[in-house]
């Protein structure tokens, strides 16, 4: 038994379509049929008369005959009519009315006309027969074509859905499969089905006596005729797949069981789809949890500078309070600095909340790196006191595909975990040079560095080096933040101990290459001032927050993965 028999069913349209093509000739509608015979019946007559004066004598009827037979064949009953007609009128013009015998030459045209009036008939009839046999092998051809059409999307229906068609000779034992059986077995189909008491030992011991059951209950009297069930099977290279057998038995005069007949369909792949379903549910569920850890993270770096700006203000704000310009301008200060540094948690949470419903896309600009980090370092320079910031930037870095905001807040982040995890006093670097179709950006400080054992795992959401977070406060989502940017603009990002000591974090951004048309404005570009005070591919709000953008996923899990915000011990 198979699941069809391709060669056949095939070869039938295309033998028929043979058949056609060799039985089609020339088919002309009437009015045709009859111009073709008056021009064959003038031909044939040309014909004769050139014949007749090359070789000196009179060639009768012979070519006039030709051309009735030949009108006939291609133009049917009118076509042959047309020719005879017009070969008997030009012969009587132009031969016979000159013979000197008109009475024998009368009787020979009367004759042509008789035979050749017989033969066109003749002829039309066999032309009419072949044009019927022409028409019914078409029909045969299309209903061939059906055929096959219906075969083949029958066949596609089973393939696709991965079933296949058995029997049971429940009085021999003997199985009878389709390929697709076999296939669903582990076997190559061709090769001998097993008996049924052999099949039994394929399928997973577990599932055995539940099939037997239901095979059984079959059987009884009074029992029902079909079955379903889902079970496994296992395959001889012990691979374990899912089927959904469905069988229907028949009976005797007796009512004795004699056969069964069903179908098989792999189910593994459904199997499959059902238990990343409950995964995901799971995921789920471990998502609400990892939430509730979130907030109580998070809630502590909130409050801090919420409560720092709060007192301030009061402090400020409180009746009959004189203070000289200088102190009341380092407590402004202060408020400043805490809220630059709420802003930038805040901006953190936005990013990790799109990372987390795996809604963070960004849609690529052309950004030069060179004038976008001289303007980070310098603004972060003054922010920074307690480090001292350096560049060290290739002269012609190219034009880079990216989100000029994004690139900020992660040099920024870099920076401020440097400037966190580092001594006073300590040089940090950044750094910037092409490689391979992307620019480097590295930010190596020469601080005390991330422990060996941590250095693996600073990308981790939440994840803090033991050493340092009982020195240093942070939230641990810093460079799972970066990481999730730099991700999304289709970069790399790593971090590393350099044999001087510190720390290196560096990622990339994937060079643009210009067309002519941007390569000669690039041109341009490069020969503007660089001292302009905004660099191109930077927007900010009006109060000068980074515009929010929608995003798509990230590469990486949104809960598994936690990061440390430092780039020397993690923080």
């Amino acid at each position: 038994m198979t699941d069809g028999a391709p060669g056949r069913s095939s070869r039938a349209p295309n033998r028929a379509k043979d058949e056609v093509a060799r039985a089609r000739d020339i088919r002309l509608e009437t009015g045709q049929a009859i111009i073709a015979g008056i021009f064959i019946g003038w031909l044939g007559i040309a014909t004769k008369a050139a014949i007749n004066e090359a070789v000196g004598t009179n060639s009768y009827y012979v070519l006039l005959m030709a051309a009735a037979v030949l009108a006939a064949w291609v133009g049917g009953l009118s076509g042959g009519i047309s020719a005879v007609v017009t070969a008997a009128v030009l012969n009587q013009v132009i031969f016979v009315n000159g013979e000197s015998a008109p009475d024998a030459a009368q009787f020979l045209q009367a004759l042509y006309i008789v035979t050749a009036v017989a033969t066109v008939l003749l002829v039309a009839s066999r032309r009419a027969s072949r044009d019927r046999l022409a028409d019914a092998l078409d029909e045969v051809s299309t209903l061939a074509e059906e055929i096959e059409g219906r075969d083949a999307r029958l066949q596609l229906m089973l393939s696709a859905s991965g079933t296949g068609f058995w029997e049971w000779d429940i009085e021999t034992g003997a199985l009878t499969w389709s390929d697709e059986i076999f296939r669903q077995h582990g076997f190559e189909p061709g090769v001998a089905a097993p008996e049924f008491t052999v099949y039994l030992d394929t399928i997973h011991p577990d599932d055995r006596g539940a099939f037997e059951s239901a095979v059984g209950s079959t059987m009884e009297p009074g029992g029902p005729d079909t079955f379903e069930l889902d079970f496994r099977v296992v395959w001889p290279d012990g691979a374990i797949h899912w089927t959904h057998g469905a069988g229907r038995l028949f009976r005797d005069e007796d009512g004795r069981p004699v056969r069964m007949i069903g179908t098989g369909q792999d189910i593994t792949e459904r199997r499959r789809i059902l238990e990343d379903r409950d995964r995901l549910l799971d995921a789920e569920r471990r998502a609400g949890a990892f939430r509730e850890a979130f907030v109580d993270v998070i809630s502590h770096e909130l409050r801090t500078p919420i409560t720092t700006i709060m007192g301030l203000a009061q402090i400020l704000a409180r009746p009959g309070r004189s203070d000289d310009e200088a102190s009341r301008m380092a407590l402004l200060e202060d408020v400043r600095s805490e809220a630059e540094r709420l802003h930038r948690l805040v901006e953190d949470l936005l990013v990790l909340s799109r990372v987390e419903r795996g809604r963070l896309e960004i849609e690529a600009e052309p950004i030069e790196p060179r004038r976008l980090l001289d303007r980070i370092v310098t603004q972060e320079a003054r922010e920074l006191p307690t480090i001292t910031v350096e560049t060290e930037l290739e002269p012609d870095l190219p034009i880079v595909a990216g989100e000029s905001t994004y690139v900020e807040q992660i040099v920024r982040n870099l920076l401020n975990n440097a400037a966190k995890y580092t001594p006073y006093g300590s040089r940090v670097v950044v750094s910037a040079r092409k490689s391979d179709g992307n620019v480097e950006v590295r930010v190596t400080d020469d601080g005390p560095g991330v422990p060996p054992a941590s250095i693996e795992r600073i990308f981790e959401l939440f994840y803090r080096d033991p050493s340092s977070s009982r020195l240093v406060a942070g939230s641990g989502i810093g460079l799972f933040v970066c990481a999730s940017l730099v991700e999304a603009m289709g970069g790399t990002i790593w971090a590393s101990r350099p044999a001087a000591g510190g720390t290196e974090v560096g990622f990339t951004l994937r060079i643009l290459e210009p067309d002519a048309d941007d390569a000669d404005e690039h041109r341009v570009l490069t020969r503007r001032d660089r001292s302009v005070a905004e660099p191109v591919g930077v927007r900010e709000d009006p109060g000068g927050r980074p515009v929010d953008v929608e995003a798509g996923e990230v590469a990486g899990s949104t809960m598994g993965s936690a990061l440390s915000e430092g780039s020397t011990p993690a923080g």
